[in-house]
Order: structure tokens, then C-alpha cells, then sequence
């Protein structure tokens, strides 16, 4: 009866070990490691479904059924190192490979982990008997829960381990931004090729639509000297590098003075993004105004700030090569989720933008993301400069003219994903006025450039004689 007691006392004390450890662990703070450019957290989780989370804030997660449960595996991407990531991305294009030191860096600092989780583990099992009999401390049973905590962790490690299936990320489950991922791959696996191709042939195509340009010019001269202007308007890139070719070969065949941009350069608000282009901004040296979209985020507009030649255009009115040129961020650029801003935001915006302009001596244009911040400003003969529809258009209304650049960027991976690969980009051509003092716009011309089968397009609006 004795014995029985004691084995049933000792039984209690390993029990409440096991659950001492498991408590600790399922509530430890993750362990934070570097590999690379990048920084991550890996945490152990008990009482899962044989889960590794792969967590990529604020786009999502990965979720893939990879091993035998009870255990689940979270590591967490929290940091890129842009400076490393720019070698990095020279490392990848050149080999084509996941860095091997990368991923010998991540094994390591895993090992790591486990080894402090065991060790952990041993000194928990010590420390629990130490609070179950506070008084008679007894060494012997401190080891022996120590080593039965390390044991049991071992096991379900092992299992796991030995368990992991790879291939099971094949039919994972994505949340958030991540979603779109299966498909986006698919399509950049198809698409690289597709872009490079698009990059060389806008070299004729721009070519072309020069030629055009001048026998147009034959019959609807433009008078070009000091008093003549001509801005580039482009919008949403979505990331696409093969816009940025377009770009600058518009820019350096047109003579063009001054970009203005209005907004959704990237998807996904993220700042490795930034750095896969940043090489365009060193090669464009004329003034670059931002607008932002609904896609951008607070460190993309930040990252932007920091470029020479880039002037970011959150709210308000700005004076640039005789031009004033008002415009006001779209309210969902504050934030880091990829959303459309809600009615109230909307209006709001709107409003805004109209208080901006009413309180300005004058707006020789009016920049936005989303048409609809122009919902007061359709009048006093203003020029309207928007995106975000993804549909070019210039439109003169009886007293004000609009313009929608479209999708210089081809609506991006979306493009790629139906070969729905359609350019366009807006030249317009301003006149300064003796007269009035002030620069008024003499014509628009939208180019469009649509690809399988190739074919482009330029067209001339004429709004003053």
C-alpha cells in the first residue's frame, strides 16, 4: 500500500512536470534569428494538428499539414535587410538558386532552437518539483523530472521530424494578401520570360510611335521652346518591370520635363518591392511626382521620401517647373492593408481635395488616385489627373478636362495571369499664355501598347486651337 503511494506521488509529480513544461512552451516568447538579409521568429507550439505556419506580416500566412501531430512549427519573416536583400537578389539572378549559406544559416539557428528547447525543458522539470515540495527538496527527483520532460520533448520532435513532409506544401493553405500566391507563381514562372520580351520590344515600339508623332505633328503642329511643356502621366506599374522600360524610353524620346505619377506603383505595400526597382529612380533624372494609391503603404511612401528626384504628393499643393500642381493621397496609402477606402473615407478625401484647391491662388493640375476624389472639382475648367481603373481615358466635360493614364505597369501579375497585357500612358503638352501668366494645356496624347498580338496605338486630343 506504501509503495503504491509513493509510485502515485511520483506519477502526480512527473504529470504535473509534463504539464509545466508544455504550459511554458505554448506560452514562450518565439526565438528571434538571423539568416541572411533575413530575420525571422521560430516558435513550438503543443497541442496542434501537425501544422509549420509560415507567417510573411502583413501579407499573410502559408499553412501546410506537414507532420504527425501534436506539435506545430510558426516561423515568422519580421525584417529584411535591403542592403543585404540588393546582393541577394544579384546572388539569385546570376545562379538562379536559393543562396546555400542561407539556407545553411536557417538549419543552424533551428538546431539552436531545439537545443535551448531541451535544455529548457530539463531545467523545468527541476524547477517543478521545487514547486511541488517546496520543503524537502530532493535532487534525485529533480534530475529524473528534468530528464523525463527532455525525453518526452524528444520524442514528439523526433516524430515530427521525422514525420516532415516537404511536398505538403503543394497543397497548403494561404490567408491573407497570400491567397493570390498559387497562381501569382505559376504565372511569374511563365511571365519572366513574357516581360523580358516586352522590355526589348519597346525599344521599336517607341520607335514607332515617334513616327507617328511627328506626321501628326505635320498637320497639328506643337511649337516646342522655352514657353512649351510636356509631362509624362503614368499610373498604377503594379510592379512590373517591363513598364519601367516603357517609361524611359518614352521619357528620353519625347524629351519629356516631369513625371507625375498617381499611384499604385507597387501591390504590396512592402519594401523589398521598392528595392527590385529602386535602379529606375537612379536612371530617371527629371522631377517624379507621387501620388499614392490604394496599394502603396506608410513604408513604401517613407522609402519614396528618401529618393532625390522623387517629390511624394500626400496632400496639398506643390509648385514645380511654373506648374502648381495639387493632389491628396488615397486615405488607404496610411495603412498596411491592401483595401479600398470606405464611403466615408471617400467623401471625406473628396471634400478635402476640394478645400485644398479652393484655398490655393491656382491648380494648374489636380492629381488623385481614385477618380472619385475629383467628385467636387468637375468644373472652373480644371485638368484632372487620375488612375486606379485600370482603363485609359481622356475626356473633355464642358468645363473641365479629365485624363486616366490606365495601367502603365499592364495591371501587373494580374496582367500576366490572362496575357492581358495592355500599356498605356498619357504626354501632355502645355502652352504658357503672355496673357494670362499661367501654362494651359495645348493637347494629350494616350499611347497604348497591347501585347499577344503586339500592336500600339496613338491618339491626339486637341483642346486648344
Amino acid at each position: 500500500m506504501n509503495l503504491n503511494k509513493k509510485l502515485f506521488d511520483k506519477t502526480k509529480k512527473i504529470v504535473f512536470s509534463l504539464l509545466f513544461m508544455i504550459l511554458v512552451i505554448q506560452f514562450l516568447s518565439p526565438a528571434n534569428f538571423s539568416a541572411g538579409a533575413f530575420e525571422f521568429e521560430a516558435s513550438l507550439k503543443f497541442m496542434g494538428s501537425g501544422r509549420t505556419f509560415i507567417h510573411f506580416p502583413p501579407l499573410g500566412k502559408i499553412i501546410a499539414p506537414t507532420h504527425i501531430p501534436p506539435l506545430d512549427f510558426h516561423l515568422t519573416l519580421k525584417n529584411i535587410n535591403l542592403e543585404e536583400m540588393s546582393e541577394f537578389i544579384g546572388n539569385f539572378s546570376q545562379t538562379g538558386f536559393w543562396p546555400e549559406k542561407i539556407i545553411r544559416e536557417i538549419k543552424i539557428n533551428i538546431i539552436k532552437y531545439i537545443t535551448s528547447l531541451l535544455l529548457l525543458a530539463f531545467f523545468l522539470g527541476m524547477a517543478s518539483i521545487l514547486l511541488w515540495t517546496r520543503h524537502n527538496i530532493n535532487k534525485k527527483e529533480m534530475f529524473w523530472a528534468g530528464l523525463v520532460n527532455i525525453l518526452v520533448l524528444l520524442f514528439f520532435l523526433t516524430v515530427a521530424l521525422l514525420s516532415f513532409n516537404m511536398t505538403a506544401f503543394s497543397r497548403a493553405e494561404y490567408e491573407g494578401i497570400l491567397e493570390a500566391a498559387p497562381w501569382v507563381l505559376s504565372t511569374l514562372q511563365e511571365g519572366i520570360g513574357v516581360i523580358e520580351n516586352i522590355g526589348i520590344q519597346f525599344m521599336e515600339v517607341v520607335e514607332n510611335i515617334s513616327f507617328l508623332h511627328k506626321e501628326i505633328e505635320k498637320n497639328n503642329p506643337l511649337v516646342e521652346n522655352k514657353d512649351t511643356k510636356r509631362i509624362l502621366h503614368v499610373s498604377d506599374i503594379h510592379n512590373n518591370p517591363a513598364a519601367f522600360d516603357f517609361i524611359q524610353r518614352i521619357v528620353e524620346t519625347f524629351d519629356v520635363e516631369m513625371i507625375i505619377d498617381t499611384g499604385d506603383l507597387v501591390d504590396y505595400g512592402t519594401l523589398l518591392e521598392m528595392e527590385l526597382f529602386s535602379q529606375f529612380f537612379t536612371n530617371i533624372d527629371i522631377p517624379y511626382i507621387f501620388i499614392p494609391g490604394n496599394h502603396e503603404s506608410p513604408l513604401v511612401v517613407e522609402q519614396l521620401k528618401k529618393i532625390k528626384n522623387v517629390t511624394v504628393l500626400e496632400e496639398g499643393i506643390i509648385e514645380i517647373a511654373g506648374l502648381n500642381i495639387a493632389g491628396i493621397a488615397d486615405p488607404a496609402s496610411y495603412s498596411t492593408a491592401m483595401v479600398v477606402a470606405d464611403d466615408t473615407a471617400m467623401e471625406n478625401t473628396a471634400k478635402k481635395l476640394h478645400e485644398i484647391v479652393n484655398g490655393a491662388e491656382r491648380a494648374d493640375i489636380i492629381a488623385a488616385h481614385n477618380p472619385e476624389f475629383f467628385k467636387y472639382l468637375r468644373n472652373n475648367n480644371y485638368i484632372l489627373l487620375g488612375g486606379h481603373q485600370h482603363k485609359p481615358y481622356i475626356k473633355k466635360g464642358e468645363n473641365y478636362i479629365e485624363i486616366n493614364a490606365g495601367t502603365t505597369g499592364a495591371s501587373g501579375i494580374r496582367g500576366l495571369k490572362n496575357l492581358d497585357i495592355n500599356f498605356s500612358l498619357i504626354l501632355l503638352n502645355f502652352r504658357y499664355s503672355e496673357a494670362e501668366g499661367v501654362f494651359f494645356p495645348f493637347s494629350a496624347d494616350l499611347i497604348k501598347v497591347t501585347q499577344f498580338p503586339l500592336n500600339f496605338s496613338f491618339e491626339r486630343f486637341i483642346f486648344q486651337n
